[in-house]
């Protein structure tokens, strides 16, 4: 054990709850960009930060989304409206079911 002035030196611990969603969050951002990209950037420099801007609201929905139909909704809606891509409703499917996959699993001891 480690001493400061005498006296023990506590490891900070994060509650389970923060860590959980702190990976879930940065999972997101993964999926958007290994597999959601509607943009086609995957092989490019750029496409390691261009969703990150969608990560927060994806999150937000995520983790209150009852469906997965919910999320193919609002991923579609992001792609039309923000992007300015065409309908991918595989796309937006296959990516959805991984997100609410990796939410299942994180938050699968919390539930």
């Amino acid at each position: 054990m480690i001493l400061l002035h005498g006296q023990p030196l506590q490891p900070e611990f994060k509650p389970l709850t923060s860590v959980v969603h702190h990976s879930f969050y940065y999972s997101i951002g993964d999926i958007l960009t290994n597999h959601w990209d509607p943009l086609g950037i995957l092989d490019s420099c750029r496409a390691h930060n261009k969703y990150d801007r969608y990560i927060k609201p994806i999150y937000t929905r995520a983790l209150v989304v009852r469906s997965v139909s919910e999320l193919i909704q609002y991923l579609n809606i992001l792609a039309l409206n923000e992007l300015g891509i065409e309908e991918n409703l595989e796309n937006d499917k296959r990516t959805s079911v991984l997100i609410l996959a990796v939410r299942d699993y994180c938050f699968r001891n919390i539930i």
